[in-house]
Formats: structure tokens, C-alpha cells, sequence
């Protein structure tokens, strides 16, 4: 109950000096595709793959006729940036009261943080799209990239019933269960030698059905010892399933019974940084209790515009911006189980 009259009167209030975060959940994804970002450039990406073999090699003697015609064999996928904007507004008079002997919380830190983690959050989810959201300038998710035509018919410009190589590979789990079988054929089909996937990440409920159907001595040991740390079960904070070195890895925005593959040497965010501005990221120390004080979050993905005042109101405003574009060189490299249900 509220404490008497004479104890508010005379002892003043402690306010603790952050923010508990209740709404924000896992994003692991977002984290894993913007850690190692390359740089746009240019109006449009063009990037040129080979989807047939020439013509044919024959076997001859003597004076046999040799083939002396040539087909087309590449094409060209063509991508664009997209942008988003995330603002961070604040009145004057509140700015104005926060800036005393009794500030415990900085007003305008913890509101830039908070509106980057919010950010990051929204982001997350357009991850997860097909890249359709706002008449198309939404960036490209995973829907969109692991699809075999269902979602999304084109791909980088181009008809994927045309181009086999832009289908990814999509398997539904048998009754609903998924096995070790099911995710091995899985990674067979988009598998070649030295080229495999190496991420593989799903839902919390799958990942838990994954748990489960791994040996009991594996289920206790999810450290990966190789020297490659960026490949540590625990690297990010985090504690992944590891089955014949693959890292299986769970986020709360993958679709419920949905596991995707990723061969990350040919998906990755292509950044485009803002004409003005400062890089600023989602990590912080005034909100907590949430996944962004993981250093997987460190990367600066945003570009701050800097403070714009109102001509009319005494507010400031401002955003944070993220240009680029998720881009896939090889969709058949990558796949998906889906309509897990148990195992």
C-alpha cells in the first residue's frame, strides 16, 4: 500500500536508473545478418550468375565435325536499396525539466536508445517478409529469399520458373515431425563439398524439438572448441545447438515450425550508409533486460540524422536510418523445413 503522508512529505522517492525493457523479444537473426554488413554502391546492383551449362562436350576422331556454336549461359540479377526510418521526438519542456540536479535518467539518451532497439525490432520483422510491405520498399526477408516461387514468382528481377537457381529448396515435415533425417536431406540438397550452409535458425518451440532428438551426451554440449570463436556456441551471449558443426540457433520472429538454412558467403546486407549523419547502434546500457545488451547488437547499423527543431513547436525530432538490401547471389543454396509440429 501507499506509504503514509508524513513519509512522502519528508523522504523523497528513489527512481531506478534504467529502464526495464517488457516488450521487446528475441531478434537473433537481424544481429546475425547485419554483423558482417558489405558496402552498396552505385544506383542499382548487378549481379551476373551462370544458370546453364554451354554447349556440350563431344567425344571425336579423326575428321569429325566439332560443335562451333555458343549458347547463352548468365544473366543478370538486378537489386535496389531500400530504406527505413525510424524517428526519436522530444519536447522542449520536457528536455527542459530532465536537465536538472534531480535528472537520475537521461531523458534524451535513454529515448535514442530505446528508439534504436524499437528500431532494430521493426527491422527484425521485415527480415522475416517477402519484401512486398509498403508498395515494395520494405527490404527483402527470408520469405522472400527462401522461397521456391509460392511467395514471391521473381527474384532479382528475374522469373523463377525460368531460373531454377533462384528456387530455393522447401520441404515439409513429414506428419509434422521433424528428425535428424529430414534436416540432413535438407542440407544435402543445398550442399556441395566445401559449399554447406552455416546457419541454421528456427523458432524456440522447433528448436526444442531439435533438442530432443539429439544424443544425450550432445544435448549437454553445445560449446563449439574450434578456433573459429565467431562460431562459439556462447560467442554472443547465446547457447546454440551444434550438430555436425552446424549452428542451429533460435529467434522468436522465425515462423512457428519453420526451420531455415543460410549460406551466409552468398546472403548478405548490403549497407548503404546515409548522405549525413553518425553511425549509432541498438546496443545500450539504459534499457535492460533485453537481447540488445548482447554484443552481437554492437555493430553501428543506423545512421543518426541529427536533431531537426520545429519551426512552429518547441520539439525536436529525428531519425534513424538504415539503408541497403538483403541480397542472395544463389538462393538454391539455402532451404527450409516447414510445419514442424514435434518430433
Amino acid at each position: 500500500m501507499p506509504p503514509s503522508l508524513d513519509i512522502t512529505t519528508t523522504t523523497n522517492q528513489w527512481l531506478a536508473p534504467a529502464w526495464v525493457d517488457q516488450v521487446l523479444r528475441d531478434n537473433r537473426f537481424f544481429g546475425e545478418i547485419l554483423k558482417k554488413t558489405k558496402k552498396w554502391d552505385g544506383a542499382q546492383m548487378v549481379f551476373p550468375f551462370k544458370y546453364q551449362k554451354g554447349v556440350a562436350t563431344v567425344a571425336f576422331n579423326g575428321f569429325d565435325l566439332l560443335p562451333i556454336t555458343q549458347v547463352q549461359t548468365a544473366t543478370n540479377m538486378i537489386f535496389f536499396p531500400t530504406f527505413t526510418a525510424t524517428n526519436v521526438a522530444l519536447a522542449g519542456s520536457s528536455l527542459s525539466v530532465n536537465k536538472t540536479p534531480m535528472q537520475t535518467i537521461d531523458l534524451m539518451k535513454v529515448t535514442m536508445e530505446a528508439r534504436a532497439q524499437d528500431a532494430s525490432d521493426d527491422i527484425g520483422n521485415f527480415f522475416q517478409g517477402d519484401g512486398t510491405a509498403y508498395d515494395g520498399k520494405a527490404p527483402m526477408g527470408l520469405a522472400g529469399i527462401i522461397d521456391n516461387g509460392s511467395d514471391l514468382a521473381s527474384y532479382g528481377g528475374l522469373s523463377r520458373a525460368t531460373y531454377p537457381g533462384l528456387n530455393a529448396t522447401i520441404n515439409a515435415a513429414s506428419n509434422g515431425a521433424i528428425s535428424l533425417l529430414q534436416l540432413r536431406q535438407l542440407w544435402n540438397g543445398i550442399s556441395d563439398g566445401p559449399i554447406v550452409p552455416d546457419i541454421t535458425i528456427t523458432d524456440y518451440n522447433t528448436w526444442s524439438y531439435i533438442e530432443q532428438i539429439l544424443v544425450a551426451f550432445q544435448r549437454n554440449t553445445y560449446t563449439d572448441f574450434s578456433p573459429n570463436k565467431e562460431n562459439s556456441a556462447s560467442a554472443a551471449g547465446y547457447r546454440d545447438l551444434i550438430w555436425d558443426g552446424m549452428v542451429i540457433m533460435r529467434d522468436k520472429k522465425i515462423p512457428t515450425g519453420t526451420i531455415y538454412m543460410i549460406n551466409t558467403d552468398v546472403t548478405n546486407f548490403y549497407a548503404l550508409k546515409w548522405y549525413e549523419g553518425t553511425a549509432v547502434s541498438a546496443k545500450g546500457s539504459l534499457v535492460e533486460e533485453n537481447v540488445y545488451e548482447d554484443s552481437i547488437y554492437t555493430p553501428s547499423v543506423f545512421t543518426w540524422t541529427g536533431w531537426i527543431h520545429a519551426y512552429n513547436q518547441a520539439t525536436i525530432n529525428g531519425f534513424m536510418i538504415l539503408g541497403g538490401q538483403i541480397i542472395c547471389l544463389a538462393p538454391f543454396r539455402n532451404g527450409a523445413i516447414t510445419g514442424v509440429t514435434g518430433n
